[in-house]
């Protein structure tokens, strides 16, 4: 408990004693003690026949009032307590009202001199704790403006690239219609076309539909147990026509007895959003390799893929939702920016991490997913 507070509950206990004492000396010692007494004598007490003889004489005696002094007890305990109320009220004020002048004072010497020596130590333990608190919410808001840009920048993004294909889309279309001569060859080919900017389209919607839905509502995940190898092999026939385009090979080093617990749905999201940024920014004729295996009751997973190094400042950025819109990305790539920002959010639900390294040209995705 606060020292100053002891000392004054221990003041007022002292005033208290002395009123007490004051009262006593009065009664017992001093002409008005005595004349009280006289008064209250002839108060309480009423004279009754207390003895009759044989020859029928009375004799009478002081008898108490009961009543009378029950309620006399009563008026007196009431008065006390005011008296004491009033007395504690008074007391209170006087120290509030001395309090209050001294914190003015520590106040107005910090705002002159700000030097923390003036303060107590209480009250520098509160300065502290508010000046922490004030460092958090200027980070807070720091962070809030940060997240509000990059949320714009963004929005600003985002509309560009579904308008690109989206007219896309739609010069095509109107260019057979306007143009019906167009032989079949070229017909197919626009069409072709009109179809992959229709399928960008749809990668962009869906993948912003993701990242939305993870950032509003928990990530409800539905594991069981599959065999890691089968799922990776499936993904490298989908990925073949990519790899194919650049003369990739992708290379799995998983054991075929390796089953591992999780939701396969999602977790193939994950590894399909590292593979597309593997090639995206891999070099041509160069290898992608994925390595898995249990280590102290968890999986580790290690995406490697060899193009050009990405530096140690944009490292701490490449998870971000809207990291596509720093320079060292372009729409070239065709993505996003959400793919890597979704594979976090996912692991991160079935209880792992991710994480990423750069040396001399070689570029590793690490996942560490805990296994029962």
């Amino acid at each position: 408990m606060n020292k100053r507070i002891i000392k004054n509950i221990l003041f007022m206990t002292v005033i208290l004693f002395a009123i007490a004492l004051f009262f006593y000396v009065i009664a017992t010692q001093t002409i008005i003690g005595e004349s009280f007494g006289v008064v209250v004598s002839k108060l309480f007490t009423r004279q009754e026949v207390v003895h009759i003889s044989d020859n029928d004489e009375y004799f009478y005696g002081s008898v108490i009032n009961w009543y009378v002094f029950k309620r006399f007890l009563i008026f007196l305990g009431c008065i006390l307590i005011v008296i004491i109320g009033l007395v504690a009220y008074l007391m209170s004020q006087i120290m509030l009202k001395k309090e209050r002048k001294r914190i003015a004072a520590l106040i107005e010497h910090s705002l002159e001199s700000n030097n923390e020596e003036l303060f107590s130590k209480e009250y520098a333990e509160i300065g502290i704790e508010l000046d922490k608190i004030k460092v958090a919410n200027e980070k807070a808001q720091q962070r809030l403006a940060q997240e509000t840009s990059r949320t714009k920048d963004f929005i600003t993004f985002l509309a560009h690239d579904l308008r690109t294909p989206l007219a896309s889309i739609i010069g095509y279309i109107i260019l057979l219609i306007d143009t019906p001569e167009i032989d079949r060859t070229t017909r197919a080919k626009y069409l072709n076309i009109a179809l992959e900017k229709a399928y960008r389209l749809e990668q962009l919607v869906e993948e912003f539909f993701y990242i939305t839905r993870f950032e509003f509502q928990e990530i409800v995940l539905d594991k069981t147990t599959f065999k890691l190898s089968l799922l990776l092999e499936q993904l490298g026939e989908e990925f073949y026509p990519i790899f194919h385009a650049k003369n990739q090979q992708l290379r799995i080093d998983v054991s075929e007895k390796l089953d591992i617990k999780g939701d396969p749905e999602k977790l193939v999201r994950v590894f399909n959003n590292i593979l597309k940024n593997a090639s995206a920014y891999g070099y041509a004729d160069s290898e992608i390799t994925v390595v898995g295996e249990m280590k102290e009751k968890q999986l580790q997973l290690i995406f490697t893929n060899y193009g050009p190094t990405i530096p140690e400042e944009k490292l701490a950025k490449i998870f971000d939702k809207f990291y596509r819109l720093d320079t060292a990305r372009s729409s070239v790539t065709g993505g996003s920016g959400l793919g890597l920002s979704i594979a976090k959010e996912i692991v991160e639900a079935h209880g792992g991490t991710i994480s990423v390294t750069s040396e001399e040209g070689k570029t590793e995705f690490i996942i560490l997913l805990p296994q029962e």
